[in-house]
């Protein structure tokens, strides 16, 4: 028996949005696991993908490189059911950095421990391997220093605040600082909720006791490690000057939400390509692209979860009433009311993800005070394609 997961702290498992997770297995209890981890995320409302490799049985598939070729760009995460050297070897050819491999994890056949193996922070491999041992009655084996001495991790801190790491090497930098119980700097005008954690400090640029000190270099009882959180150019800029830049960790806002409504069968390609042409346009960095929204029916669709693996960006859905619900003034069309049963995907779905950004809670048809001019991007068809980008209010949280 496997229990369902705690959706934790508000907002956290809606700002993860849902996942496509592969799992693999090998001999018959191996089977029978993979079909009890199958229904255990799809009733967490998550996209499963089930792969039984060196059966006979019907529905098998022999060759765990194929599989691996057609889903490793388009998962979160791969679950293997079996020994931890075959997952290795089989990923081996397929890795390209821990910045864009899906997590990899591997569980032995009685559910006793749960390895993340690859993309423990920024892939979610630690969470979703503490997540499943629960689930399981396991054991989660965590060997990342950071987890271990359980200390703040500023790539797992970016994911869960939509935030892009602009300089992922300085990542190593603030991970080694505080676990030499060296001080961190950080220096942001955002606002951030929570308790601070052990090794921070927080510190404003608009603080006028500061001014002064920009021109100067740091002190030796100062932190000689920071992060830069959503700073001004200018801003950025002195804090490059004040620190060794290889130790300033960049992270930049990413407040946008892109909507989505394809023809089934669109691929990544043309629709990154559709979706950089509207960037361009607007002055926008792909990279400022947060989050992902479509219709429920678009759900399992290959082309989105690729281009929401490219962009680092989860991939959320909204049934047709959700949808119907949006109350910002949207684009109408009578043939996609007829063919999904709401007048406007791409749009509304936006509109949807940004309601529930910001409300911190499912979204909710009386909710926040209409804002249309959060439309930066309205409607825009291609090809068998539609896309539109809604601005939101960014909130942190530690």
């Amino acid at each position: 028996m496997i229990s369902r997961a705690s959706c934790g702290s508000v907002g956290e498992r809606e700002r993860h949005s849902m996942r496509r997770v592969m799992i693999i297995s090998y001999t018959e209890a191996g089977r029978q696991f993979n079909n009890r981890l199958t229904e255990y995320f799809e009733e967490n409302g998550d996209v499963a993908v089930s792969g039984h490799c060196g059966g006979s049985q019907a529905g098998d598939i022999m060759s765990t490189k194929e599989l691996l070729r057609q889903e490793w760009d388009r998962v979160d995460a791969i679950v293997w059911i079996g020994a931890l050297g075959i997952a290795v070897r089989c990923a081996a050819p397929f890795l390209e950095s821990k910045l864009h491999d899906p997590a990899v994890l591997v569980l032995d056949e009685k559910g006793r421990f749960v390895v993340p193996v690859l993309s423990g922070h920024i892939g979610g491999g630690v969470a979703l391997a503490r997540e499943l041992a629960q689930a399981v009655g396991g054991q989660a084996v965590i060997t990342t220093a950071t987890d271990v001495e359980e200390r703040f991790a500023v790539d797992v801190f970016a994911g869960k605040n939509h935030l892009w790491v602009a300089n992922p090497d300085s990542v190593k930098a603030v991970s080694g600082a505080l676990l030499r119980g060296e001080r961190v700097a950080v220096w942001t005008d955002l606002p951030i909720r929570g308790e601070t954690p052990r090794g921070l400090e927080v510190f404003s640029p608009r603080e006028e006791s500061l001014q002064a000190a920009w021109t100067q270099e740091p002190r030796q009882q100062e932190a000689q490690t920071a992060i830069a959180i959503g700073l001004e150019p200018g801003d950025q800029e002195r804090i490059a000057r004040r620190y060794d830049p290889s130790r300033v960790c960049v992270l930049t806002l990413r407040p946008y939400i892109l909507g989505i409504g394809c023809k089934k069968g669109k691929t990544a390609k043309e629709l990154e390509a559709f979706l950089r042409r509207l960037c361009e346009e607007k002055g926008m960095s792909i990279h400022e692209i947060g989050a992902i929204a479509s219709i429920d029916v678009k759900r399992e669709e290959p082309g989105i979860w690729e281009l929401s693996r490219r962009l680092r960006a989860p991939f959320t859905v909204f049934s047709a009433e959700e949808l119907e619900r949006v109350r910002e003034k949207t684009a109408s069309s009578d043939f996609v009311k007829k063919t999904v049963g709401v007048d406007n995907v791409c749009e509304r779905s936006a509109y949807c993800l940004a309601q529930r950004w910001e409300s911190g809670r499912d979204f909710q048809p009386d909710g926040e005070e209409n804002r249309d001019d959060r439309l930066v991007v309205a409607k825009q068809a291609l090809d068998g394609m539609t896309m539109a980008i809604v601005q939101t209010e960014p909130w942190i949280a530690w």
